[in-house]
C-alpha cells in the first residue's frame, strides 16, 4: 500500500494464497483507490500444485506452508502455488524489486523464480528467520549463498543505509535483508552505503 501511494506510477502485483486473508488485500485496495495494484490469489514454491497452508484465524500473516507458530489452535486451507518463473515468463515483461515474506519458505520462493533472477535481477528484499527457515530444511545462510552464486550481495540496514551482511549466526537479530545485484545496482549500492 505504502508503495502504490508513494510511486502512483509503478504497478505492483500482489500475492496472497490464504482466501479470506486475499478478501482483505482486496478491500484494502479498493478502499485505498489503489488503481496500481493487481491482487493474485495464489503464492510462490519451487512446484506448483495445490497444498495445505496453516494459519492462526487471529493472525493470519502467520500463514505458512508449515505450522510455523506450533500452536495447536491453527487453521489449514488448501492453497494453490505457482513458480514465479513460470507465472513471469508469461505475464511481465520487467522486474525491478522483489518483496518476499512467506514465513520460512522464502528459499523454496526463489528456487521457483530462479531464471526470472538471473534474467531480471531485480531488487530484492526478504525476510529470514533461522527457527521458521529450520521448518523447511535449511538455513539463511543458504539464501545469502543462493544470492551470493547469482551476482548478488546481501545488506541488512541502519540509518536508512546499507550496511554489508554475510553470515547469519546464532547472535544475528536482524530479520529483514536486502539483496542487490554487484553490477546492475552498483550505482544504488554506493549511493545507499553506510559510512561511518
Amino acid at each position: 500500500m505504502n508503495i502504490g501511494k508513494s510511486i502512483p506510477k509503478a504497478k505492483i502485483l500482489t500475492f496472497e494464497p490464504i482466501p479470506s486473508t486475499f478478501d482483505h488485500l482486496v478491500e484494502n485496495i479498493r478502499i485505498n483507490n489503489l488503481q496500481n495494484i493487481e491482487p493474485f490469489n495464489f503464492g510462490f514454491s519451487d512446484v506448483e500444485g495445490s497444498f495445505s497452508f496453516y494459519f492462526d484465524p487471529m493472525l493470519s500473516v502467520n500463514a505458512s506452508l508449515a505450522n510455523v507458530s506450533e500452536k495447536n489452535e491453527i487453521s489449514s486451507v488448501t492453497c494453490s502455488v505457482k513458480k514465479l518463473d513460470d507465472f513471469v515468463n508469461q505475464n511481465i515483461d520487467k522486474i525491478d524489486f522483489i518483496k518476499c515474506d512467506v514465513e520460512g519458505a522464502e528459499l523454496l520462493v526463489f528456487k521457483g523464480g530462479i531464471n526470472v533472477i538471473k534474467k531480471h535481477r531485480p531488487i530484492v528484499f526478504t525476510e529470514m528467520l533461522r527457527k521458521w527457515t529450520a521448518k523447511f530444511n535449511y538455513h539463511p545462510n543458504d539464501i545469502i549463498m543462493f544470492f551470493k552464486e547469482l551476482g548478488y550481495s546481501c545488506f541488512t540496514t541502519k540509518e536508512g543505509k546499507l550496511v554489508n551482511f554475510n553470515l547469519v549466526d546464532d547472535t544475528t537479530i536482524e530479520t529483514n535483508y536486502f539483496f542487490l545485484h554487484k553490477e546492475k545496482h552498483s550505482k544504488q549500492i554506493d549511493d545507499l552505503f553506510y559510512r561511518d
